[in-house]
């Protein structure tokens, strides 16, 4: 007969467990991934007057091309943050962009005119190897 010490207590046997935790932290993952970043300074401007931009999410699941906000124009943007919102006005964004087959990731700056209440989207010009270029859209 085996002590119950030996192997631990019970309940670090249930198969179930490490399953629940870990579906738990995915989703976890997955909410902090489409975080919207506020990059100005104070608190007194309303959402209505700021423009939004997009990048793809940090959990992107497989995309062959992933486009990431890195910085808008001395504010780093945090890993888990999708989307930004800035004021209106012409911004400076340093984004990433990753083409997973080949695994190159190259750096663009792309300078950005935003209007209040609107919302953009970092799309990438990309081949198989390389991004050749991001552009911000208007959606």
């Amino acid at each position: 007969m085996y002590s119950q010490a030996a192997f631990g207590p019970p309940f670090f046997r249930r198969t179930g467990c490490n399953r629940m935790r870990t579906l738990i932290l995915l989703m976890l993952a997955a909410t902090a991934a489409c975080t919207t970043q506020r990059v100005y300074p104070g608190s007194g401007s309303s959402p209505e007057g700021n423009a939004i931009v997009r990048a793809d999410p940090a959990f992107s699941a497989g995309l062959p091309v992933q486009v990431r906000l890195r910085k808008a124009g001395e504010h780093r943007i945090s890993l888990g943050a999708s989307a930004i919102e800035l004021p209106p006005g012409r911004h400076s964004l340093l984004v990433d962009c990753r083409v997973q087959e080949s695994g190159v990731t190259r750096r663009f700056v792309v300078e950005a005119d935003l209007e209040a209440g609107r919302e953009y989207r970092l799309v990438a010009r990309a081949s198989t190897r390389n991004c050749d270029a991001v552009e911000l859209i208007e959606q």
